[in-house]
């Protein structure tokens, strides 16, 4: 009798146990669960975001071409060109700019890459920062904020524009 009280006390123990260390696994697949839900819906929202960026910045090279007759932006709406010696945009240059403002205004962060070839140009990194500049000025004034702007430069390549890029 007395082992059979034991037994059933035993058996009793181990299924508290179990139950309780089932409980557990059920309360961390939840979390696993829950972790996998957000990450999927993070990933929605990107998609979500490049995708009017990108419908964005098509429209804008739409609205461009058609102003302008220049079908140079179609290949890159992004990069901005400017003449060897120059650091100031053009009017063309500054509307192409400005169009891509909508598409960026949802971006958390904007980064604009000042290119001069150094091969070309005697003084290209002040170059290249200038024409960074320049193109980050009239995306301030036209609503992008500040904060969420990086200027950079590179004169390794041989370019003489600013390409605008965003980050998600």
């Amino acid at each position: 009798m007395k082992y059979s009280t034991l037994a059933l006390v035993l058996c009793t123990g181990l299924l508290t146990a179990c139950a309780a260390n089932k409980t557990k696994m059920d309360a961390t697949q939840q979390a696993a669960e829950a972790a996998k839900a957000t990450a999927s819906q993070q990933t929605q929202q990107t998609r979500d975001i490049t995708g009017k960026v990108t419908e964005t910045l098509g429209q804008a090279t739409a609205r461009i071409v058609e102003a302008t007759g220049n079908t140079d932006v179609v290949s890159d709406p992004t990069l901005i060109p400017f003449s060897k010696m120059d650091a100031k945009l053009t009017p063309l240059t500054e509307q192409q700019v400005r169009a891509l403002v909508p598409g960026l205004v949802i971006a958390k962060q904007v980064i604009v890459v000042g290119y001069c070839n150094r091969k070309e140009v005697g003084n290209a990194i002040a170059a290249a920062k200038a024409r960074a500049e320049a193109v980050k000025k009239v995306l301030i004034e036209n609503g992008i904020s500040a904060k969420r702007i990086i200027t950079q430069y590179d004169t390794t390549k041989p370019l003489h524009a600013v390409r605008v890029r965003f980050n998600g």
